[in-house]
């Protein structure tokens, strides 16, 4: 499993890195070039400094040099080298090269006054540096009009670069040490900093792993310092945390509500098998038993189908098969089909049509529960003589269907919030054993099944009103 602050600690450091890297390499490049000008220009000084000891007078050339006071060019063990040619013959050699009397400095052709720098081994097998000129010795001034023709003369300096390497070194060594240190620390800053700024993903982590779905809700702590990036992730755990305490309850709720349906025709099983058992010649018993546990089982027949189809509904295990229905047909075939509950279904039904003979590519089991289940409601529901307004209307977003009714008994805001929780029952049908509250439920879940938009409303505190949209998708 890959993290992500040793992600984000290798990315920085990398980044960082490459630039310090960077940085310091131009540095470096810098502060070499800089050394090597500055060890140049002592070396240019030196030879301009020796080129003034040179001076031309009627009697020759002389070169004034006085060891004592240039004593890097005696004969120590790191000694300092110069020669000075005119024409082709040496005119002066330091007093390092006595002991070198076969070796002569660098010498090169080149314009007059000019002068070139050369990487050399020394006559004593060390590395240095060499500047040969090509230059007009000075002529005095009361002299100049008499002397023209002065021989140019070569000098060669060459210092050993030993010192100059050594000191590179440490700069180079340095400038390493300190890139390392530079970006240990920096790593060290990145970490603590990236620590820091997870320290409120660690706290909401911690508030998370304290919640207890069993328990009251209790939104995720929000004692410390708000972040920006944090708050969006905090507010949809509190989200994720509240519906799944409310689906818990709503399973516990569910749960005790089955067992509670179920109880009432155990009961009614289990006290008239008792007394059939005891009284098992009674006629009055006898006759009916059968078919009285037939109408039971029958009853918990329905509300485990119902359950079944529910559960279905709501874990998308239903196959739809799409056909073309005709919507008015299979309304007439739901109306035909609950005559045989409600005797006045037709003459309390008034359906205003403007769909024409609309098709629909639909799964036909589907619309055929909902309107199965729609109808039923309303007709329950609804006074024994009140009308039933089923209006049915299309436009370029689909097909609408809307069943409105009046109400026997009112309903609240709270009955209508929960008017399709499974097992939820009005007032009015919970003295019914025929009626177990799962009728809405399986029409909400089936509905979303086959993406309709299904919703209800309070027309007035005594009228409701279903509503059923089909998409344009499925209308043909």
């Amino acid at each position: 499993m890959r993290s992500l602050t040793t992600n984000l600690v290798n990315t920085m450091t990398y980044v960082v890195s490459a630039i310090l890297i960077l940085v310091f390499f131009a540095i470096d490049i810098s502060i070499d070039n800089w050394v090597d000008a500055e060890f140049d220009s002592a070396l240019t000084d030196k030879s301009n400094y020796l080129k003034t000891l040179v001076k031309v007078t009627p009697e020759g050339t002389e070169f004034d040099f006085a060891g004592e006071f240039m004593p890097e060019f005696g004969t120590s063990t790191k000694a300092s080298f110069f020669q000075l040619w005119q024409g082709s013959s040496v005119f002066e050699r330091s007093e390092s090269l006595t002991h070198f009397t076969d070796t002569d400095l660098l010498k090169k052709n080149m314009p007059l006054n000019s002068a070139i720098f050369a990487d050399v081994v020394l006559p004593d097998g060390r590395d240095g540096r060499a500047m040969v000129s090509y230059f007009e010795p000075q002529v005095p001034k009361a002299n100049r009009s008499t002397m023209h023709n002065v021989e140019p003369m070569w000098l060669t300096v060459a210092i050993t670069t030993e010192d100059l390497s050594q000191i590179l070194v440490i700069i180079d060594s340095s400038l390493a040490i300190g890139l390392l240190l530079v970006i240990v620390l920096i790593r060290w800053a990145v970490v603590k900093v990236i620590y820091r700024g997870l320290t409120p993903l660690n706290e909401l982590n911690m508030s998370l792993k304290n919640v207890n779905v069993t328990q009251k809700y209790i939104p995720l702590s929000t004692d410390s310092e708000r972040y920006i990036e944090i708050e969006p992730i905090r507010n949809e755990l509190n989200k994720f945390v509240k519906i799944s305490q409310q689906y818990l309850q709503t399973e516990k709720r569910i749960t005790a509500d089955i067992a509670h349906e179920l109880k009432t025709p155990i009961s009614e099983l289990i006290s008239l098998s008792e007394i059939y058992i005891r009284y098992p010649d009674d006629q009055r018993i006898g006759g009916s038993y059968k078919q009285d546990v037939l109408s039971i089982s029958l009853r918990m027949k329905t509300i485990v189908n119902n359950l079944l189809l529910l559960q279905q509904a709501s874990s998308e295990n239903i196959n739809l098969h799409r056909q073309s229905i005709n919507i008015n047909t299979l309304m007439s075939q739901v109306i035909d089909e609950l005559a045989f509950k409600y005797s006045t279904i037709h003459s309390r039904l008034n359906i205003d049509n403007r769909t024409s003979d609309k098709n629909c590519l639909i799964d036909e089991f589907s619309l055929h529960l909902i309107l199965t289940n729609l109808f039923d409601n309303a007709l329950y529901y609804s006074p024994a003589k009140s009308l039933i307004q089923i209006r049915l209307n299309s436009d370029n977003q689909g097909l609408e269907i809307s069943i409105e009714n009046e109400l026997v008994t009112s309903l609240n805001a709270n009955d209508l919030e929960r008017l399709t929780l499974p097992l939820f029952q009005a007032e009015q049908s919970r003295s019914n054993s025929d009626r177990h509250g799962l009728g809405l439920a399986i029409v909400e879940n089936i509905a979303k099944l086959n993406e309709f938009k299904f919703s209800f409303e309070l027309v007035s505190t005594d009228k409701i009103m279903f509503s059923l949209h089909i998409p344009t998708i499925a209308a043909s």
